[in-house]
């Protein structure tokens, strides 16, 4: 299991560019590393961001567009 997550770990920093023959295998481990931490907590607040919106204030758009009243606009017949 280790040698498939090192084959893909080496697969993602040889596609950021880095191919290991120079002295920046670990600048590369780190850029990846820090990319899929940056995934991670990406689609982590979008899932909180999504459930839980936090917004209460009553004058939120949120609230004039879910409001079930007819809307004039203007021009249209």
């Amino acid at each position: 299991m280790i040698d498939y997550l090192t084959y893909y770990f080496e697969l993602a920093i040889a596609l950021c560019g880095f191919d290991g023959s120079d002295d920046y295998v670990l600048f590369g481990w780190f850029a990846v590393s820090l990319a899929g931490l940056v995934v991670v907590y990406a689609f982590y607040e979008g899932v909180c961001r999504t459930l839980w919106p936090g917004e209460t204030d009553p004058s939120h758009i949120k609230y004039q567009i879910l409001d079930e009243t007819e809307v004039d606009f203007p021009g249209a017949n």
